[in-house]
């Protein structure tokens, strides 16, 4: 499961910084030519439409990152409860074996 979460997280930054050296590029092409034709009403609305989709990628991030810290918590915490189970079940057996051999 290890494996697959380190994975899954490499993975995850490979596509970011894919997304952000393209989003990158895009907004710089766009800048030099906004400066060049600064009436251009096209580059204005592509402008308008990067900026649109680097907010919703960066709500898109965030949202990922509250599941995985989400996840990560549920995990620990069934980990936590399935530590106090086995212990609790292991208690119960050595008190039963104890008690039961006393009286037996």
């Amino acid at each position: 499961m290890e494996n697959a979460e380190a994975y899954l997280q490499k993975s995850r930054i490979h596509k970011e910084l894919e997304y952000s050296t393209a989003f990158e590029m895009i907004s710089s092409i766009l800048i030099e030519w906004r400066k060049a034709r600064p009436e251009n009403e096209e580059l204005k609305e592509c402008a308008k439409a990067l900026a649109k989709i680097g907010i919703i990628v960066a709500g898109y991030q965030m949202e990922l990152d509250g599941v995985q810290k989400m996840v990560s918590q549920y995990r620990s915490e069934k980990l936590k409860y399935q530590q106090d189970a086995y212990a609790s079940a292991k208690k119960l057996a050595d008190y039963e074996e104890k008690y039961f051999k006393e009286k037996g």
